[in-house]
């Protein structure tokens, strides 16, 4: 409960050092600029930052389709940054047929995110390499 309370302390502070400073436009960001961490972001409000909450269970992340604003997702759901940018429920395999590593698209981000057969299978591209199968 203690690491809770120091978390939340510390969060408030990145939160508030960081709002108040001034931005323009519909300019958004993490907290201290660390994705995947904070409850919170930055939305420019009449030039200056202020700080918003994400939904439940949600955190901040850097929106890598639009620069200089930032998003809320599910914990460890930020793009794999290399892995190029995805549309709909399309999947490919990291090394078909030798691990069961592959990478899914998120619709929210349309970055790839890792992802894994269940343990012992191996990932295979289908036909139309639009998705995976795990066998």
């Amino acid at each position: 409960m203690v690491r809770l309370a120091l978390f939340a302390a510390v969060a408030a502070t990145l939160a508030a050092a960081v709002s108040g400073n001034q931005c323009t436009g519909n300019q958004s960001a993490c907290p201290g600029g660390v994705d995947g961490v904070s409850s919170t972001y930055l939305q420019c409000s009449g030039g200056q930052y202020v700080s918003m909450n994400c939904p439940s269970g949600q955190v901040c992340y850097a929106n890598p389709n639009i620069p200089g604003t930032a998003m809320c997702g599910l914990p460890g759901t930020g793009g794999v940054p290399g892995s190029g940018s995805c549309s709909g429920n399309t999947a490919k395999c990291v090394a078909p047929g030798q691990t069961g590593a592959y990478l899914q698209c998120e619709n929210w981000s349309h970055q790839y995110v890792n992802a894994n057969c269940p343990t012992g299978l191996k990932c295979y591209n289908n036909a139309s390499g639009t998705g995976v199968y795990c066998n």
